[in-house]
């Protein structure tokens, strides 16, 4: 009786053993999981340039908003097509820029629409209900306008957007080349101008917490000085409009430039700005 007593008393212990083990490892698997997570938190870009991800795919664009000109409408009509970019929303429009973006809403402006209707741009991105906004003006800036003062209306004109939509996350694409073709080349107009406008909207992203989308990247011809032939879809005047070869590859960069938990699984430490 006293052999099966004791024999009893130690199946317990061993049990409350065991279970104690296993609480041990669950809490240490919880510890091991929230610092895995603060680590990733920490590892990934604050602001600035966005280094090559892994893919993903067309959802991540469904609580986005497109702002841009003509050049960004062309990738609009790529998009009705073929809704690569998931549920994205565009607010894009001929000869817009970031300075006429400002101006008041009239008859006369070029302001994009909100369901039909012509509306400022932070506030169709406001009703738009957008998390993420990517943008891209310059084409209609800087030949006007200058370096230095476009970057100034595109600071004031993202300010708004992010006014009207607190917390949304800010996306800069570059400026793209324009083919060497292109007949709106001037002094003020052309690639090495625009890749100086790039090199200030990289500053202007690090100073201001937001993420640089370097699009034009991919479209240069081997030459890395003018757009590449096969992407320009008006090569005999303009030469700064993409095909849809073109509308794909910008698409594909997106989807390997991106900022989420599936997009940096492994847990290294990449480089915050620059």
């Amino acid at each position: 009786m006293k052999l099966k007593l004791i024999t009893l008393i130690l199946a317990i212990c061993v049990l409350f053993s065991s279970c104690g083990k296993g609480d041990d490892q669950k809490n240490d698997d919880i510890i091991e999981s929230a610092s895995q997570s603060s680590e990733y938190e920490q590892n990934l870009p604050v602001s600035g340039k966005l280094p090559e991800s892994s893919r993903v795919d067309s959802s991540y664009f469904d609580d986005a908003a497109f702002v841009g000109d003509s050049i960004s409408l062309k990738l609009s009509y790529y998009q009705a097509s073929t809704s690569a970019l998931g549920k994205a929303q565009f607010f894009a429009s001929g000869s817009l820029s970031a300075a006429n973006a400002l101006w008041d809403v009239s008859s006369k402006s070029v302001h994009p629409s909100y369901q039909g209707t012509k509306s400022k741009v932070e506030d169709c991105v406001a009703k738009s209900g957008a998390k993420k906004l990517f943008i891209m003006l310059g084409m209609n800036d800087i030949g006007v306008y200058g370096l230095e003062s476009s970057i100034e209306h595109y600071k004031e004109l993202i300010g708004l957007i992010i006014e009207k939509s607190p917390g949304i996350q800010v996306f800069v694409q570059s400026m793209t080349p324009m083919a060497s073709s292109s007949t709106s080349q001037s002094s003020k107009l052309n690639n090495e101008k625009i890749k100086e406008y790039n090199t200030l909207l990289l500053e202007m992203c690090k100073e201001n917490g937001w993420y640089y989308l370097d699009v034009a990247s991919v479209m240069y011809d081997d030459s890395g000085s003018v757009l590449r032939e096969s992407y320009c879809s008006d090569l005999s005047s303009m030469g700064m409009h993409f095909t849809n070869e073109g509308c794909e590859k910008w698409v594909d960069y997106l989807k390997t430039h991106a900022i989420n938990a599936e997009a940096y699984p492994e847990k290294e430490v990449v480089e915050a700005v620059g």
